[in-house]
């Protein structure tokens, strides 16, 4: 592949603008002493507590990569979430010491706290005879084996098969394909494993009603963005832009959810390779 133009930016470039402009908008979190509820979680209003439910709100999605992602960016996008732009900007405008970071300021972590869903249709075993649940899911982006794929949007239409190179951009087979990864600062395996006992298991769950739920801590560098331009081929004649954005930190938990419930199969995931 034939790279014509290639970007390079992380996001503590950007990290002066977030934070010069004016704090009056910023949301406190709350500090409850109790924890989280499933309507606070899903509605994005604290995370803090998200360690310690025993049940997600219905269609649970989490915090989305890319507006986490555009808010490291210093670029969020018109109606984006108050709350992820919020904290943000919080932590990125206090100083990161990583080994008194959760002593000397324990609110910085949960702003760098933020949950992802990602939905599963493979991996997921019930064996009937003995009540066992068995996991194993690659949660690897395609290109970047030691980087977990969070989000792939793809827009345009391929021209494979349809034209030649030279007519490809002319005729409209232009291509955006835009991926958020997470690369765990905690080794590089990206496949969860695991086996729970669940006699009341319900059997009628179909492949798509799963989902694994990531609770990541963001570390420095908290993004690096890379953009590639590739223009048609005879092999593939689209024109490509490519945009892989990822965020850097550690997996603190997996879980394994029923998607359209809430229901929290298995907090006991872990990561194998």
């Amino acid at each position: 592949m034939d790279l014509l133009k290639r970007g390079r930016s992380t996001a503590f470039f950007v990290a002066c603008a977030l934070i010069s402009g004016s704090w009056s908008a910023l949301a406190a979190a709350p500090h409850s002493g109790h924890a989280a509820s499933a309507s606070e979680i899903a509605s994005g209003a604290t995370t803090q507590g998200i360690m310690s439910v025993d049940a997600l709100a219905p269609n649970f999605a989490g915090d989305d990569p890319e507006q986490v992602r555009d808010a490291l960016a210093g670029r969020p996008a018109p109606g984006q979430s108050a709350s992820i732009t919020s904290r943000v900007r919080a932590f990125l405008s206090r100083p990161f010491n990583r080994t008194q970071q959760a002593a000397s300021q324990p609110g910085a972590q949960v702003d760098r706290t933020f949950t992802f869903v990602i939905p599963v249709s493979y991996g997921v075993r019930y064996l009937s005879k003995k009540k066992v649940l068995t996991v194993n899911v690659s949660l690897a982006a395609p290109e970047t084996p030691g980087a977990i794929l969070l989000k792939e949007t793809v827009k345009g239409q391929s021209g494979r098969k349809l034209v030649v190179a030279a007519e490809a951009k002319e005729k409209g087979f232009v291509q955006t394909v835009d991926i958020i990864q997470l690369k765990p600062e905690n080794g590089i395996r990206t496949t969860v494993s695991g086996r729970t006992l669940l006699p009341n298991f319900d059997r009628e769950h179909g492949s798509d009603d799963f989902a694994i739920v990531l609770i990541c801590t963001l570390a420095p560098p908290y993004l690096t963005d890379d953009v590639e331009h590739s223009a048609p081929t005879d092999e593939e004649p689209t024109d490509i832009t490519r945009r892989t954005s990822t965020l850097n930190g550690r997996v603190d938990a997996a879980w394994l959810i029923d998607r359209k419930e809430g229901t929290i199969i298995t907090k006991h995931l872990r990561f194998v390779k």
